[in-house]
């Protein structure tokens, strides 16, 4: 005997399948739709905290360049993302740079480091040694690098390494953007050197990634004034510690200039 269908168990059995359909759709979204989006939205937000730091680094050169004594930059770092809180973290003596002549140590700087971390990659955008830097899961590059110049002219050589002291020490989280200020204290003078042998500066990080993007400059800068005539070497001493060496020209001076601005960066009070 033949049974009749039941609308409604029908209308039912589809209903739950649509529901299922729907919660497929929207489970595969939020395991590959949201996490993909909030990457790209990550990604658009470290850009705009790069360009923050590269606006940064401009206005404490000015500062420094035009010898503003007590002069003050105020910026506002947005650490924070549309999806997730920051914070920004100003730390002296990351690292040592030294200076040697002939193989003597004639002088030595504390390295300190202002950056901000965020969001769901591990990212840290920070100015250090007046560079600017972007560090994603401990594997970091310069966005633009340290002040080194070197020039030939003649037989002789000359090398101008400007290595900012910050002082402060802070760490801030914030759900918005963090204002920084930024005070020019004072600009060491100038100290010149003038020497027929080598000159060796030798960076001692206190973190790998640290040593490796300084290592990295170092080989970057051989190969710029390598290819203008001029002797040079970089090496990695150890994993902690590199170098870069110049060497004068037979008959040949180097002259080195070595620039010290001093600054105090603190969170801006209200």
């Amino acid at each position: 005997m033949m049974q009749k269908s039941d609308p409604g168990l029908s209308m039912a059995v589809g209903f739950v399948m649509i529901l299922m359909i729907i919660a497929m759709i929207i489970g595969v979204w939020a395991v590959v739709g949201v996490p993909e989006q909030i990457r790209d939205a990550e990604d658009y937000h470290a850009v705009g905290v790069t360009n923050t730091f590269l606006d940064y680094k401009i206005a404490v050169d000015n500062q420094r360049a035009h010898e503003w004594i007590g002069s003050n930059v105020s910026m506002l770092i947005p650490a924070a993302s549309a999806y997730a809180d920051g914070a920004l973290f100003m730390t002296e003596d990351v690292g040592t740079l030294r200076v040697l002549i002939g193989g003597t140590e004639n002088s030595a700087y504390d390295i300190s480091r202002l950056y901000a971390t965020f969001g769901t990659t591990n990212t840290r955008i920070g100015y250090e040694a007046a560079g600017v830097y972007r560090n994603d899961y401990g594997s970091a590059v310069w966005v633009t690098p340290p002040s080194i110049t070197i020039e030939k002219s003649g037989d002789d050589v000359y090398v101008t390494l400007i290595v900012p002291e910050m002082q402060g020490s802070f760490a801030v989280g914030s759900s918005e953007g963090i204002p920084v200020d930024t005070g020019l204290i004072s600009v060491t003078t100038p100290v010149d050197i003038s020497t027929n042998q080598m000159i060796t500066i030798i960076y001692t990080a206190d973190e790998l990634w640290d040593a490796d993007v300084w290592n990295t400059f170092f080989y970057e800068t051989k190969l710029k004034y390598q290819s203008a005539g001029v002797d040079i070497m970089s090496q990695a001493l150890s994993p902690y510690e590199t170098s870069l060496t110049i060497y004068p020209s037979p008959g040949g001076d180097m002259y080195l200039t070595l620039i010290k601005p001093v600054y105090i960066v603190d969170v801006r009070r209200h």
